[in-house]
């Protein structure tokens, strides 16, 4: 056959056949089969760098959620867990969220409402006999901007327990623009000659031991009438708290401010300009800046300015919102509605009487204005709680122990 002809070796020939004559009587010595090298495969940065990412992540939601379940208070987990990640500077990935949801949640435009909401009947409250050195003139109908009027719309009622023969509230119903016409915005006149507003610390905001507890119980309920909501978180107010000769957090120059004397007189204004500290201070809450002054809506008060509403939610944003402010004559207004944004909250205010306003908190969780009745006669400590309007979401409650409120809160009460 010409050049023999090497077949290539096989694995079976690596395996079997080796040269003879090593005392195997001619047969093969087994031999190993060589070594393959393993080949790992080779990790993609971009991959090893997400898988990084999504690691991290999962550990701050899952400490944040602990975080979250750990904080005392009444409120929701949702609305804990949004204080506890802003409270951690993650608010930048809350605010954005938070915008996106209430603006997808906003009401239609248009439309009318079938009623008002009912007035909370409190008439059959215990009177108060004690007399005031001057009660103040029940206040002016509300100006409307919507027409027709629906019945009743724009007037005040009398609520709560008459004070030396004398309502000390009032509530009035009215729709805050020509856009949200199908929403309802609730006011209430306070009269402070003749009833008590007190500032009252919450478990977590302005953080600290106090001596009054974040709640009202026992002698403090039995005097209550109405408590609601105060300002927002101190971190994202910009400002400052003051109680009973302690501050809390320092108050700023130009800040908003409700201001509450020794002698149960109620002030708003600017900080340093408006209202000042003096030896008849007894307590002071700061909300970013005033929203109305002079009788007019602030400049600043325009549906996209952030410095009225601050980083949590744009001043655009269609959502319940709450504001206090002072009339010419020392009334105290409460204002607050479920479809609001900044721009309409300040003529809310300003239509309500306000002389000067500030802004208090937002949303859903936070917005609360609550009446209470006491009508056992023989246990006045027994409240019962009413809200201001139905789609407040949180508890009538809310405010009387003993379960603890996270947030500052002001109560009205008869002493």
């Amino acid at each position: 056959m010409g050049r023999g002809y090497a077949w290539p070796e096989t694995y079976w020939d690596r395996e079997n056949t080796t040269p003879a004559g090593h005392g195997d009587g001619g047969r093969a010595h087994r031999r190993r089969p060589a070594r393959r090298r393993r080949r790992f495969p080779r990790r993609h940065p971009i991959l090893t760098a997400v898988a990084a990412l999504v690691a991290t992540l999962a550990l701050l939601v899952a400490v944040s959620v602990i975080g979250a379940v750990r904080t005392p208070g009444n409120s929701n987990f949702q609305a804990k867990w949004a204080d506890w990640l802003r409270a951690h500077n993650a608010g930048f990935a809350i605010g954005p969220l938070e915008q996106w949801y209430y603006n997808a949640k906003a009401p239609a435009k248009g439309g009318r409402p079938r009623s008002l909401n009912a007035i909370p009947a409190l008439g059959n409250a215990p009177a108060v006999t004690k007399s005031a050195p001057t009660h103040l003139p029940p206040p002016s109908p509300v100006p409307l901007v919507v027409s027709p009027a629906l019945p009743g719309e724009g007037q005040w009622q009398p609520t709560g327990p008459l004070v030396g023969g004398h309502p000390a509230m009032y509530v009035a119903q009215y729709r805050a623009d020509t856009i949200y016409t199908s929403q309802i915005t609730t006011a209430v006149w306070i009269d402070p000659t003749a009833l008590r507003v007190r500032l009252q610390p919450g478990a977590q905001e302005p953080g600290g031991t106090w001596p009054q507890p974040p709640y009202l119980m026992g002698s403090t309920a039995a005097r209550a009438v109405a408590a609601f909501n105060g300002g927002f978180r101190l971190q994202d107010a910009h400002g400052g708290f003051y109680l009973n000769g302690r501050t809390a957090a320092p108050l700023q120059p130009g800040a908003a401010s409700v201001v509450l004397y020794n002698n149960g007189s109620v002030n708003i204004g600017a900080w340093g300009t408006e209202v000042t500290m003096t030896p008849q201070v007894k307590a002071v809450l700061q909300n970013l800046v005033p929203m109305v002054d002079n009788g007019q809506v602030a400049p600043d008060a325009t549906y996209h300015d952030t410095r009225v509403w601050g980083a949590t939610l744009g001043a655009s944003t269609v959502v319940a919102r709450s504001g206090l402010g002072v009339t010419a004559d020392g009334a105290l207004v409460y204002v607050a509605g479920p479809a609001l944004t900044a721009k309409t909250l300040a003529e809310s205010l300003q239509r309500a009487g306000a002389v000067r306003a500030m802004t208090l908190d937002i949303n859903p969780e936070w917005v609360t204005f609550n009446f209470f009745s006491h009508t056992n006669a023989a246990n006045p400590a027994l409240t019962t709680g009413t809200k201001l309007y139905p789609q407040m979401q949180r508890s009538a409650d809310r405010y009387l122990g003993p379960t603890q409120e996270s947030r500052d809160f002001f109560s009205v009460s008869t002493s």
